[in-house]
């Protein structure tokens, strides 16, 4: 699950790199969902590809919305795969 980042706390600008650790996955990863969410880096001043504070923060709302429906739809599956009465 994508962690937990402080909105208000962020710096103006992160790159690609510094964006995977913080979402704490994978360059493919980030692609793929950068991609899915039609948010794509930039360029800033000195010519390094990230993403902006406000793309950043969809970027990471979108994800972790999905991340927990997901959550949210396999507890529901597996507990009915549990429970007796189902």
């Amino acid at each position: 699950m994508i962690p937990y980042l402080d909105y208000p706390n962020m710096k103006e600008f992160y790159t690609i790199a510094e964006v995977c650790r913080l979402f704490k996955m994978e360059k493919k990863d980030l692609k793929h969902y950068s991609e899915r969410f039609e948010i794509f880096p930039v360029r800033d001043q000195f010519g390094n590809y990230g993403f902006p504070k406000k793309e950043l923060r969809k970027l990471h709302n979108k994800i972790y919305k999905e991340q927990r429906e997901q959550a949210s739809d396999e507890a529901l599956y597996n507990s009915n795969e549990e429970d007796p009465w189902a």
